[in-house]
């Protein structure tokens, strides 16, 4: 028998990815898709599941990933959304050339602007004419189906082109609802393994891409495309209708009607919105209004034919557009409707409603009066085509500084309890004082501290925060203020020694006299304590848990100093919160050599999280102390090649002092305790041979 359980979206997509057994799932954090990939991170520890899972740098690899193992004749999912969607759109244009039947999951959210979490559909915009097939679902029932779906159509092998599920972020990625889990068998009966007809494989096929073989030409080669495309129509209609056989709940293919039948208007939705707006199609029906409703399911392949046969019946179609095409003075849906309809010798008028962007909510009421509207247009001429439903939003009065002061930092913030970062920011500015300029890639701090800083705070590109900085620092070179302005990063791990370390690395092969300070907190914990290349050994996270296959992280951290050592900058160091004369000293020094135009100064602090490593808040240093006493964390710096370790312990305590408090650890055997151990000394006398050096033979 089929079970039920109550779920949010998220994990309702992670279902039907178990359901289909995919077989490579390559992940990097971004909210709200985040919890998704988690959920399988679960899925696979606890032995429910067999697959690859890749815990990749940055998004461009993600889907690098994606396509390779496709290629290679495995099923591969993803999940993404906004600024990582963007960020891999280079490789989410290539997947359909190779014909790589990806499905990738796409927890909605606003692009554009880092903080504006809710979701609108500006995100899925510039992906829409790549050629993927491209889905919204409005339930977290429908997401799980359409995952199951999505690979049956993909990989037919008339189609064989990538997938993307849209679902609107929070709205359905985190709200919770009934949801029915198929069997398994049944599944298994619907979607088989997939077969690769031409797997990048030698030992199954001499058919693969290749680069010396040229592609039809250009246009020929789109032609393709549009022809196979619209053989989709047909398979999703198909697919669709098969699903309803075998599991009770189909949706109608490329459309789904409601009250269609006898309407004189429609209103056209995508999405979680369409719920809201059945209820207002139902009101208005109760007062006797003739309107119905259409449900764009698919936006790639468009169902235009679908939309001239309504077409052909009513007098006025409203379309509800949670994206605007800027420029055009109109949205996506909107556009795409017109065109679809233009041909048509007598053809309904369109109206377009923009609402619900940058995640705000529409409610029946405004569901009400754009029907309404859509309704009065079937009867009186159009006062305007385009008309934005809007509520203003009011700022509330904020408190400012008292002219004059001397600060650069004001109290309080939003960071957590015991969070160390602000021990670090509030030292950094206070000696570099005033005139700092702080580039920050997205992380806790953004939220945290932004906002409580006097002085600039620029939320960069989380792979490119390290260009920005070169931007400002070379700006301010050509304008004669280099050396009058401290500029420094205030970054994350996860910007620092993964997705922005290609970045890092160019401005330290440059030599840019600038300060990148890492503040290490050793995983993603803005985006929910998934693990980074800074995490350590065993240590859980939650795309890292321990369970009865995995035991936590089985890979050692990134060495981010030897890293930058062989970049030959000429100022490196670690610091702890714990030695506070330490770290300023640091942070002087790395302000001495950028301002003299020396080149670049890398500052890495290590950062207790009481919240991603499960610690009582009021034991912040103590833990930052115990990193240090047990060679965990060792305090050096590398001063024009010559390596000094500054902080030397008669004798290091046992590492399972530090590791003992934190929950993260809770897991370990004692055999692993005993590793972490060996691996600790090894490293700290490593560094203290380093030490006798003169200075590392590479500088």
């Amino acid at each position: 028998m089929p079970e039920f359980d109550v779920m949010p979206g998220n994990k309702a997509v992670a279902y039907g990815v178990k359901l289909a057994k995919v077989e490579v799932i390559p992940v990097f954090p971004i909210t709200p898709q985040t919890t998704i990939v988690e959920y399988i991170a679960d899925f696979i520890a606890n032995g429910e599941m067999k697959a690859e899972y890749i815990q990749s740098e940055g998004e461009h690899t993600c889907m690098g990933i994606a396509v390779g193992a496709s290629l290679a004749g495995a099923r591969a999912f993803t999940a993404t959304c906004s600024q990582g969607l963007a960020y891999m759109h280079e490789v989410v244009a290539q997947a359909p050339s190779y014909r790589t039947p990806v499905v990738m999951a796409v927890a909605n959210r606003t692009l554009g602007w880092y903080w504006s979490l809710g979701p609108d559909y500006s995100d899925i915009m510039p992906e829409l004419n790549l050629g993927w097939l491209v889905n919204f679902a409005e339930s977290n029932q429908e997401c799980l189906d359409m995952v199951l779906q999505l690979y049956k159509i993909s990989e037919n092998h008339n189609v064989l082109l990538p997938s993307m599920l849209n679902l609107d972020g929070f709205y359905l990625s985190y709200s919770y609802e009934r949801v029915n889990l198929p069997e398994q068998e049944l599944v298994d009966e619907f979607l088989p393994p997939y077969k690769a007809p031409f797997p990048v494989d030698p030992t199954i096929s001499d058919k693969w891409p290749s680069a010396a073989i040229p592609p039809p030409l250009h246009t020929t080669y789109r032609k393709l495309f549009e022809e196979v495309l619209e053989d989709s129509k047909k398979v999703i209609s198909k697919v669709d209708a098969e699903f309803g056989e075998i599991f009770g709940r189909k949706y109608g293919g490329l459309i789904e009607e409601y009250r269609c039948d006898d309407a004189e208007a429609v209103l056209v939705t995508m999405g979680s919105m369409t719920t809201a707006a059945r209820r207002a199609v139902d009101k208005l029906r109760s007062a006797g209004e003739r309107i119905g409703l259409v449900k764009l399911r698919f936006m790639r392949p468009f169902p235009a034919s679908e939309l001239r046969e309504i077409a052909s019946h009513v007098k006025v179609i409203g379309v509800v557009d949670r994206m605007v095409l800027h420029g055009t003075g109109g949205g996506g849906a909107f556009s795409d409707v017109k065109s679809a309809l233009y041909a048509m010798d007598e053809r309904p008028k369109v109206l377009n409603f923009i609402t619900g962007m940058g995640g705000e909510d529409i409610p029946i009421d405004d569901f009400i009066t754009m029907g309404k509207k859509t309704l009065k247009a079937a009867r009186k001429s159009l006062e305007r085509e385009v008309e934005f439903i809007e509520h203003p939003f009011k700022p509330s009065e904020t408190s400012v500084p008292t002219e004059g002061e001397d600060i650069s930092i004001f109290p309080g913030s939003d960071g957590c309890a015991g969070c160390g970062a602000s021990i670090i920011v509030r030292h950094l500015l206070k000696v570099l004082g005033p005139n700092t300029v702080i580039v920050n890639p997205p992380s806790c701090s953004g939220v945290n501290y932004g906002g409580v800083v006097a002085v600039p705070w620029i939320l960069a590109n989380y792979a490119a925060a390290a260009g920005y900085e070169t931007g400002i620092y070379r700006a301010y070179k050509i304008k004669g203020k280099a050396d009058k302005i401290y500029l420094t990063s205030f970054s994350g791990d996860g910007g620092t020694v993964d997705i922005g370390l290609q970045a890092i690395s160019g401005a330290a092969e440059r030599n840019e006299s600038m300060i990148w300070l890492c503040y290490d907190n050793e995983a993603y914990m803005n985006t929910g304590i998934q693990r980074s290349g800074s995490s350590p050994l065993y240590a859980s996270t939650t795309s890292t848990p321990a369970g009865s296959v995995w035991k936590g992280k089985p890979e050692r951290r990134k060495n981010m100093i030897l890293i930058m050592a062989a970049h030959r900058i000429p100022y490196i160091a670690t610091a702890s919160l714990a030695y506070l004369p330490d770290l300023e000293r640091k942070i002087k020094k790395a302000a001495e050599v950028t301002r003299a135009g020396k080149g670049m100064a890398y500052i890495h602090v290590q950062q207790p999280c009481a919240t991603g490593w499960y610690f009582p808040p009021e034991k912040t240093v103590e833990i930052a102390r115990l990193a240090v006493q047990t060679g965990v964390w060792p305090v050096l710096e590398i001063d024009e090649g010559k390596l000094k370790v500054n902080i030397k312990p008669k004798e290091l305590k046992p590492v399972e002092e530090f590791l003992k408090p934190q929950r993260r650890f809770r897991h370990l055997t004692r055999d692993q305790i005993e590793e972490i151990q060996v691996e600790v000394r090894k490293e700290y006398e490593n560094w203290i041979e380093l030490e006798k050096l003169d200075k590392l033979p590479w500088y």
